[in-house]
């Protein structure tokens, strides 16, 4: 994802950050964000591929794709997208602890982002899963076309522990508790310049039943103490728990998985103030 930070875009996030705690909510609505989504599937489901470059290193990094079309919906753009092949999330020792290994990273990339829309969450850009010559089959995530949380930091710029009004972090750490993320740090979330959050890399989600012990959400942490934003506690409050087994039924699971996600959602349902007791390293550093 981009990690350009212009002075522009710089003075845009700062003037959203001068927002009221009453006006932050306004952010909530952003015509700026994806909201044709079908279409977005659709561009990057079927557009030819021009060119696949790896990004970072080693054989099991993602791969940055250019596909053939110039759709996009505000920040997110289907002419370059991220791609993940089925072996892209077994690298790490927690992943191996607490995830079914016979459900791949790139079919939980796709299952977080059903989830997502299917919940309302509105986090995370448009997933789809194809083959792309010569990788295989993965899957495909839309581009956002604005920075990293880690690059508004290491520039000393922004950081967003300083506003933690923005009903955009209650939202994820609600998200990534309810997920059972095990990895959300700084370098897989994106900020726009409106203080919006988009959750990407989402393949070390849906651990084990209700195992806690790995669970990770920096953004989450540094929320503690702090009360549940009050649109996030309204928003959770409706989760139709039927939903989440509808959707997560679309993934093979053999770990009570389902279960250990409608668990949370009801722990959610009754929280008010965000606890290090939601368990692993909510605990822990926040980077």
């Amino acid at each position: 994802m981009s990690t350009e930070l212009g002075v522009g875009l710089l003075k845009s996030l700062h003037h959203a950050a001068g927002l009221t705690k009453s006006k932050w909510r306004d952010l909530l609505h952003k015509e700026a964000t994806p909201t044709d989504h079908a279409k977005m599937q659709l561009a990057l489901l079927h557009s030819n591929v021009c060119r696949v470059n790896p990004i970072g290193k080693g054989v099991h990094r993602p791969y940055r794709v250019f596909l053939q079309t110039k759709y996009h919906s505000g920040f997110v753009h289907c002419s370059e997208c991220v791609f993940k092949t089925a072996y892209s999330q077994m690298e790490t020792k927690p992943y191996c602890a607490s995830m079914d290994l016979s459900i791949t990273g790139p079919e939980r990339e796709w299952l977080a982002y059903s989830l997502d829309q299917a919940l309302g969450f509105d986090l995370v850009p448009p997933v789809v899963l194809r083959e792309v010559e010569p990788l295989g089959v993965g899957s495909v995530m839309a581009w956002v076309n604005q920075p990293l949380v880690i690059d508004w930091i290491k520039y000393n710029r922004y950081d967003y522990k300083e506003h933690p009004e923005n009903p955009w972090l209650h939202k994820l750490a609600a998200f990534d508790f309810l997920t059972g993320q095990i990895d959300r740090h700084a370098a897989n979330v994106i900020l726009d310049c409106h203080g919006r959050v988009y959750a990407i890399d989402n393949g070390y989600s849906f651990v084990k039943g209700d195992d806690r012990k790995n669970l990770k959400c920096n953004m989450g942490r540094a929320l503690v103490g702090k009360k549940v934003h009050p649109y996030v506690q309204e928003f959770v409050k409706h989760i139709d728990p039927y939903i989440v087994k509808d959707v997560m039924g679309t993934v093979d699971f053999h770990n009570d998985e389902v279960y250990g996600v409608i668990k949370r959602l009801n722990e959610l349902k009754a929280l008010r103030v965000w606890s290090k007791d939601l368990g692993g390293k909510w605990v822990k550093k926040v980077v």
